[in-house]
């Protein structure tokens, strides 16, 4: 470590190398004891929402009838999806859950379209959370680079679950994207 550097700030290094080297060794998901006897959790997963091919995860379920807000968008539009979720952007990585839901483009300004999203994250293979659910809601405006969903609720591990999505659109396709969501929240501390 340099010499220069004052106490604070060697102990900020030392905390950083820390958790470097935590997501080092596991980069999916990490738990720290909030004191409370909750926990606080991150988990790093890809969302594939696909509406073309020949098995769509995403399938538009109303046309709306409002005003165009971008092309092929329209104020209304309802979209079901049972999205798959992966360990890394590739959909030929390890899937770990789904992501399944709605959202509605809930936005009439042509040009920024955000939807209402409201969905449930299924880990059906993220150790050691496998089984558990994290409820999410919130505004999701496409044209941002990075956007902040509420976590509401959960099940299994994160009953009870608070907390916060940041979302980020990996890659964009015509009308498929790749999304990478960041959660953050807080559940029980002991396995359900």
């Amino acid at each position: 470590m340099c010499n220069h550097l004052t106490s604070g700030a060697a102990a900020l290094a030392l905390a950083a190398s820390i958790v470097l080297q935590l997501a080092v060794s596991c980069p999916a998901a990490a738990a720290s004891n909030a004191g409370d006897g909750t926990a606080m959790h991150h988990l790093h997963v890809f969302m594939h929402d696909g509406y073309t091919g020949p098995r769509p995860t995403a399938v538009l379920v109303v046309n709306g009838t409002g005003a165009p807000v971008m092309s092929g968008v329209r104020f209304g539009d309802t979209v079901v999806m049972d999205d798959v979720l992966t360990e890394g952007p590739s959909r030929g990585s390890r899937p770990v859950g789904r992501a399944q839901g709605t959202y509605v483009t809930a936005s009439m300004e042509e040009g920024r379209p955000a939807m209402l999203l409201s969905m449930n994250v299924v880990l059906s293979d993220y150790a050691p959370y496998t089984g558990s659910t994290v409820a999410v809601m919130g505004r999701n405006d496409i044209t941002e680079p990075v956007r902040e969903l509420a976590v509401v609720g959960g099940t299994g591990r994160f009953r009870m679950a608070t907390g916060y999505v940041l979302w980020k659109t990996a890659s964009w396709r015509g009308k498929n994207a790749v999304l990478e969501l960041d959660i953050y929240l807080r559940g029980a501390a002991a396995s359900a």
